[in-house]
């Protein structure tokens, strides 16, 4: 079982099945805590084996700036490359218009295909929760 800490930014939710990793990200996903984030949930991948699905809950996620848009993307990008599917759920407004808006939105958003898909190919699943 990965170790977060219960207090930051990151923090362990109950998974809905033993192959999915559940974080949620609570207050500011930016400049000032983004990099340890990335680093948390990776080690927190790394801890669980034969994960499957990692999911980021993002009720409590205040506000996300370039940096905090910038893990997000790359933790996507780990997630593609170790076969483990990437949800965002519970978004707020504020983090869906960033992602429209920097034109992210479906790349982080939608499940790829089935065939893995090259990095940007259009996806199955859409909707405002990620999932």
């Amino acid at each position: 079982m990965p170790t977060i800490p219960d207090a930051g930014p990151l923090r362990i939710l109950p998974a809905t099945d033993p192959y999915t990793l559940c974080l949620a990200l609570v207050g500011d996903l930016d400049y000032e805590v983004g990099y340890a984030v990335l680093d948390e949930v990776r080690d927190a991948l790394r801890g669980c084996d034969g994960v499957r699905s990692l999911r980021l809950n993002c009720r409590e996620l205040e506000r996300a700036d370039s940096t905090g848009l910038s893990v997000l993307l790359q933790l996507r990008r780990d997630a593609h490359e170790a076969g483990i599917g990437f949800h965002l759920d519970d978004m707020r407004p504020g983090l869906v218009r960033l992602l429209r808006v920097t034109g992210t939105h479906e790349y982080l958003t939608c499940a790829p295909s089935a065939g893995l898909p090259a990095e940007g190919e259009a996806a199955i699943e859409t909707g405002e929760s990620g999932g």
